[in-house]
Parts: structure tokens; sequence; C-alpha cells
């Protein structure tokens, strides 16, 4: 190669590379003294096998859980279990928040970040409450919004605050604190792949019983009388989907006091499973409770079922009990 023509490529090569330093650099804003700074909870770390309880607050909300051992419950929930993994996970992520920048002391301005009176009305500031064992606080925090890529590509910062001080502070942790139940539990409360339903029944006061019953990978709606055919958009499949997968919004102990019954499917899954979905109406609510049996290679499955599930009733969205709870004259109409 010519001299010219090579300088001239070394040239272009240079400022190519220059230039794609920049752009990862303005992308990617970070440096060694943005990413430490004093820790927002001082001695939390020192201090964490103490916590035995987390009370979390938001806008008139509440949440509170509890340590048994090693595991975490939901004290307002009758003791459901938690998952302890994230309660852990939040512990660490606390302890490890520092103050790296320093922002508004403005109570104006607090709500920009999410960082305003957490006892307010509609308030997105959360309030996170560490105590031991006889009520004494351990650290707390205020949590706010978070800014995403603060530190670089996948290094997040959280807005937070102690509470009694107005300095909001940006910190290196990237925490999540929500005070949803689904937030806490595994929400899946019970799933059956409809490929091993091999029939559902549904049951709603004053009206005939609904049966479905599955003919080859497919299922179909059982006895239809003489007259009568599918509706143009009726999907019996959709209604064995529903009744196999059931996620909780709220759990709650089973008393059997409060709301009345809003119908029973009955599932029978192969190898002589058999679960039993109690739905009850609350108000504008649905509660499901579950009971589960099963012989042979069902007895097993049937069994962890009942493990999770007996004494507790659950909260599930109202689509997903009106997805259950079908009626004939919803399915059927005269040929």
């Amino acid at each position: 190669m010519k001299p010219k023509p090579f300088a001239a490529l070394v040239a272009v090569t240079a400022l190519a590379l220059l230039f794609a330093i920049v752009s990862y650099a303005s992308n990617n804003r970070w440096a060694p003294t943005r990413i430490s700074g004093t820790a927002l909870l001082p001695g939390l770390a020192a201090q964490a096998d103490r916590i035995a309880k987390i009370e979390l607050s938001q806008g008139g909300k509440t949440l509170a859980l509890t340590r048994e051992k090693e595991n975490w419950a939901l004290a307002d929930r009758g003791q459901y279990p938690a998952k302890s993994e994230s309660v852990r996970a939040l512990i660490v992520k606390l302890a490890q928040a520092e103050t790296i920048e320093p922002k508004t002391q403005s109570k104006d301005r607090l709500a920009l970040l999410e960082l305003e009176d957490p006892g307010a009305k509609d308030a997105k500031s959360r309030l996170v409450r560490l105590l031991d064992d006889k009520g004494a606080v351990v650290g707390e925090a205020i949590v706010g919004k978070k800014r995403f890529d603060a530190f670089g590509a996948s290094k997040s910062g959280t807005y937070m605050r102690r509470p009694g001080e107005a300095q909001a502070w940006l910190t290196g942790a990237d925490v999540d604190v929500g005070l949803g139940v689904r937030d806490w539990v595994r929400p899946q409360v019970f799933d059956l792949a409809a490929a091993k339903i091999a029939g559902v029944s549904i049951e709603i006061p004053g009206e005939e019983p609904l049966k479905v019953a599955r003919e080859g990978d497919k299922h179909t709606l059982s006895a239809l009388p003489k007259g009568q055919k599918l509706k143009e958009g009726a999907n019996i499949d959709a209604i064995v989907r529903a009744v196999g997968s059931i996620d909780l919004e709220d759990v709650r102990k089973l008393d059997g006091s409060g709301g009345g019954e809003a119908g029973v499917a009955k599932i029978e899954g192969d190898g002589g499973l058999g679960v039993t979905l109690k739905l009850r109406k609350q108000g504008e609510d649905y509660w499901l409770a579950l009971t589960a049996a099963g012989d042979g290679d069902s007895k097993a499955p049937a069994e962890e079922i009942t493990r999770r599930t007996q004494g507790w009733e659950f909260k599930i969205p109202a689509s997903k009990a009106e997805a259950i709870l079908k009626r004939r004259a919803d399915l059927t109409e005269s040929s």
C-alpha cells in the first residue's frame, strides 16, 4: 500500500475508534468516583441477623413480613409463606445502598423523585422499616423511583432518603419494594396443562351443570341438547385452560365466612387426579379454595397440591372467575 493512502486509512481508523469511545462513554455514564459513597443505613449489614420483621407502607397501604427461623411469611396474611430469597435480597440491597449523589432537599420537589411523605394519600414513595424481635428499629428508609442505567448499561440506581431528613440521594442500589402480595409470594397456585385434563364439570347454583370432556386433542361440550349448537366464538378449550392455571392476587386463611358460593369446578386429570375449585364472591372479589385427591401415580401430585393450598383461600382476578364459571346459555344457542 502506498504511504499516503495508508496514512489516511490510519487516520480514519483512529477517528472511528475515538468516536466509539466517546459514544460509549456518553451512553454509559459512570466513573469510579460516582459509584462509591457512604452507607445510607450505616451498620445495617452487621445487624442483619437481628431483623425479625419488615413493615412496608405506602399511601395508607401496609404489608408486613415476619421471619420464622430461616423463612419469611406474610404477617398480615395468616403467616402465608413468602419468597424468602426476595426478602433477603431486599435486606442485602438496603445494606449495600450508598449515597452516591445528593439531590434535592426541597419538600416541594421530593415528589418528583417519588420521595414524598409515604403516609400521604396516593403517595408513590414507600417506607421500609426493619425491626428486631422486640419491635426496635434496626433500619428504615424511604424508597423512591429508579434511575435506570444511572451508572452505565444495566447498572441502575434508586432515589432514597432517610425518614426525618429532607436530603434526597441517588443511591447505587437497585431496590424493588412492592406492597402487592404477588410481590412477595409465588403467585402460581395450581397449574395443570390442558392436555392432561380429561374432563371438567362446572356447577353454578341454579344452573344446569356444564360438562366438558376431552376427545382426541380437543375438549368438547358433553350432552349438547337436541336443537342446540355452540355459539360462534364459543371456546370450550378456553374453559379448560382457565381451570388449569390459577394465579393468586391475594390470600387469606380459609374460615368459611364472607361471600356466597359462586360455583364449583371439578377437574378430572389423567391418572385419576381430581381437583375441586370452590369459588365464592364477596362484593366484587372472587375467592377460590382448592382440594385435591388421587391414588397411584396421582397420589404424590395431589398431596403436593394439598400441602400448598389446604387451609387457604386465594383471591383471583374477576376475569379468571368469569372464564371458569360459564353457563350453558353463554356457550349455546338454538340451531
